[in-house]
């Protein structure tokens, strides 16, 4: 099986040398955990072993980008000038629309990575695809009864979360997918579904018990490679992040 490496020193020992490729993987944790600049140093650690990578951003600039990687020392533009590396920043509402120019990009550029940052967005802002299904239904109940269909049904939830990660396993890349979730949950997401329709999950917590907060990971999901479930130290060094055991 061809492995892609996570870019993360310690991570991909957990995982039987990386991500199986053409994989799609959940990052997620509570805010603060470091699932954006771990998914931003898988994007830009690819691209210097010549691996392009789409970083996908429904809230940063590239110029923040920028200046988050300058200080463990990437230079992310020399990269995005080098076409190995590209940030896509949304700026529309039509999900469909998005995947498209998304799927654009990566055959554009010839991407082998891709983070999104991130599905809890989509889900807030109601950035999300709206199947043929759910569309004609709720022409339906327009005409019939003059209500709509309702948006947040759970059955419509779980069938888009299902077709937007199917959409982005067919793009090719391996893929990381960022997702908040709530303090204390038991979930590994906010919408409760995204844990269940990715290949694997990558969960980050800080512990604040006896003494200093420490922010850790761990592996909960990944098909087909035996896991090592201990939790390891992430520590953020002037490279990047490391893990220790």
């Amino acid at each position: 099986m061809d492995r892609i490496k996570t870019g993360t020193d310690g991570l991909d020992n957990l995982i039987g040398g990386g991500v199986p490729a053409g994989s799609s993987v959940l990052v997620t944790g509570t805010c603060g955990t470091g699932k954006s600049i771990l998914s931003l140093q898988y994007i830009y650690k690819g691209a210097l072993l010549g691996e392009p990578g789409l970083y996908v951003t429904f809230e940063e600039s590239l110029e923040r980008l920028v200046a988050h990687g300058k200080q463990f020392g990437w230079d992310i533009q020399a990269l995005v000038d080098k076409k190995l590396m590209e940030i896509y920043t949304v700026e529309i509402e039509d999900m469909s629309e998005i995947l498209k120019i998304t799927k654009d990009k990566i055959d554009a550029m010839g991407a082998k990575r891709l983070a999104v940052d991130s599905l809890t967005t989509m889900m807030e802002h109601g950035i999300i695809y709206r199947s043929k299904v759910s569309k004609e239904m709720d022409k339906m109940f327009a005409k019939s009864s003059g209500f709509d269909f309702p948006p947040d049904t759970a059955g419509i939830t779980r069938k888009d979360v299902y077709h937007i990660v199917k959409q982005i396993n067919k793009m090719g890349t391996t893929s990381f997918l960022i997702s908040e979730v709530a303090e204390k949950s038991n979930y590994l997401s906010r919408d409760t579904i995204s844990e269940f329709a990715v290949d694997g999950v990558i969960l980050l917590e800080v512990n604040t018990v006896g003494g200093s907060p420490e922010r850790l990971l761990s592996v909960k999901k990944m098909r087909g490679t035996p896991l090592d479930l201990r939790m390891s130290i992430m520590e953020f060094t002037q490279k990047g992040i490391v893990l220790r055991e």
